[in-house]
């Protein structure tokens, strides 16, 4: 028998729960948002009821919103995951931040070419996309609200279907919209970090404007077109701006320089090159003015002991100023400091490191209980499964317990934010969350990201196997084997415990649910240190899976994480 998957709400939204985020890191310097007018701030979006970006509330009543792409937004086409530029007001301070204009430029619009789960990477573009545990999905495909017909929102990669076929024949794959930050140009890096993936209906035949688009760090220029990740576009036939002035294509753009690139045009798939019919210069930092003060997140490509710097968002990261703890590659980090001298580096007065690429990451579905506010302003802890997590400001939240939420906008009223956590999930009809935390030297338990989800029984963790207890595997169908999970012990019948390999289709809780696989085989051995999903009944502190594997019910072992991987598997 095949596991039906779980709901999509449930089973797909945390496959990306154990990836290379981690930790809750430290912060060195301070920690309050710049506060001077023509200031900036540059993030992405944690939370509404204003805008929280960077873990500052922003007020944003009169504030512009501009898709740098496509021109003015509403406020209501706004997502938690998009990362933004917050030009503060002219009366903002740092007890009480608001922006005058807000501007979004996702990195890459296109066709899903590739899909590498067990890398955790798209490729989409030419540019190869990286996905974290901090990546959210959303899905507005119109079949989601169809009176015939419906399909189930998707909510992680394993939803997402890559171009098949070659040049001439192929099947184009799902059409997504990327936003992130960008990351590196070298061979086999990833171009971008990704914030959020949202899901589309194909563009319809002759559809205007940016439909296919990739916004990167150029690494080859000629007079005839330019190279970004693995894209190669050219230029000849398109309209070139240099700081918002027309400028001949042959001469625009040089190496190193962030250029964003467009066409209405399908190219050919899978795609390598794009005939642009536009192009304009980017910014690695969001003004280019000497000594303003900025704030940006960002993933670090790459670290210097000396002089002490790193690189974030293809830019240079002065970070020799006293106290400052150097981050590592891989870390997303939150940057505070000014605009050098040259007007495309930083000097920092802080950092702090959000998620540690080195760091743990472990993720919880079930039942919320014991909210409270925490010891810090802006905080507040819970319980979920017996486990305390802590919940910031810069914890993305987000309310999909009803349907057709990825087509709505996120409430004016009543909006899901640190401010009003506590109220609000008191008042939710679900009390069903799932939770991707980070796990610090201490064990102490950060959450990422809060979903809340329709109404369920089921329960599940996803982890790292913890080496003591040693595992126990059993190979006999009523004998359980045993390990645990950040503490939590669990209890599985072999013959509930399946290998990761064969996954779509078959009995795999989290899985997409398309036909064709063959089924994988059960009594899978469980080791310390194995990336696990595991679904079962939780009850007195322990989860018990029995020996019939079902959408609720059953363990998948994902293996040793890959190197570089930092476990991204796991997930429901």
């Amino acid at each position: 028998m095949k596991f039906k998957p779980l709901a999509c709400t449930l089973s797909a939204s945390l496959i990306l729960a154990l990836s290379a985020c981690g930790g809750g890191g430290a912060s060195t310097g301070p920690t309050s948002p710049v506060s001077l007018a023509g200031s900036t701030s540059s993030g992405s979006i944690s939370a509404f009821g204003s805008v929280f970006v960077n873990g500052h509330e922003f007020k944003t009543t009169g504030a512009s919103v501009t898709d740098d792409d496509t021109g003015t937004t509403p406020t209501s086409a706004l997502e938690v995951g998009m990362v933004v530029d917050v030009k503060q007001a002219a009366g903002s301070t740092a007890a009480a931040p608001e922006a005058s204009e807000l501007h979004l430029h996702p990195l890459v619009r296109g066709y899903v070419d590739s899909s590498d789960t067990s890398g955790n990477t798209l490729t989409v573009m030419g540019q190869s996309v990286q996905l974290t545990s901090a990546t959210n999905f959303s899905d507005h495909r119109s079949c989601l609200t169809a009176a015939t017909s419906a399909c189930t929102a998707l909510t992680g990669q394993s939803g997402l279907t890559a171009t098949t076929g070659s040049a001439g024949a192929a099947v184009a794959g799902s059409y997504v919209t990327v936003h992130g930050y960008l990351f590196g140009t070298s061979a086999g890096s990833a171009n971008v970090v990704a914030t959020l993936i949202s899901v589309a209906d194909a563009p319809a035949a002759g559809a205007s404007g940016p439909v296919f688009k990739a916004e990167g760090m150029v690494s080859a220029a000629s007079a005839t077109g330019v190279t970004i990740g693995g894209l190669s576009v050219d230029l000849t036939q398109a309209t070139c701006k240099v700081s918002g002035s027309a400028t001949p294509c042959a001469s625009a753009f040089s190496v190193g320089q962030v250029v964003a690139t467009a066409a209405s045009a399908q190219p050919a798939l899978p795609v390598a090159t794009l005939v642009a019919s536009r192009a304009r210069s980017g910014a690695k930092v969001t003004v280019d003015v000497a000594g303003t003060p900025v704030e940006v997140e960002g993933s670090v490509a790459s670290v210097m002991a000396s002089p002490a710097s790193f690189v974030l968002r293809g830019m240079t990261i002065d970070a020799s100023a006293a106290g400052i703890v150097m981050p590592a590659a891989g870390d997303i980090v939150r940057v505070t400091g000014t605009v050098a001298s040259n007007g495309e580096s930083i000097t920092a007065s802080a950092v702090k490191v959000l998620h540690s690429a080195a760091s743990a990451s472990v993720a919880w579905m079930g039942d919320v209980n014991g909210v409270a506010a925490g010891t810090a302003a802006n905080t507040y802890t819970f319980s979920i499964l017996g486990q305390s997590v802590t919940v910031t400001a810069d914890t993305r939240l987000m309310d999909h317990s009803t349907r057709g939420w990825d087509m709505k906008a996120d409430p004016a009223t009543n909006p899901f934010n640190i401010t009003t956590f506590q109220t609000y999930l008191a008042a939710s009809k679900s009390q069903h969350v799932i939770v991707v935390c980070e796990a610090n030297a201490s064990g102490n338990l950060s959450a990422v990201s809060v979903k809340i989800v329709p109404a369920d029984a089921a329960a599940g963790v996803a982890g790292l196997v913890d080496a003591t207890p040693v595992p126990v595997n059993s190979g006999v169908t009523g004998t359980p084997s045993t390990f645990a999970i950040h503490g939590l012990s669990v209890s599985a019948d072999p013959a509930a415990v399946f290998s990761s390999h064969p996954m779509a289709g078959t009995p795999g809780m989290g899985m997409d649910g398309k036909a064709g696989n063959a089924a994988p085989t059960s009594m899978q051995s469980v080791a310390a240190g194995d990336e696990v999903l595991v679904l079962g009944i939780f009850a007195a502190g322990k989860f018990t899976v029995t020996a019939t594997p079902s959408r609720s019910n059953g363990v998948i072992d994902f293996g040793a994480p890959k190197p570089g991987n930092h476990g991204k598997h796991g997930g429901f």
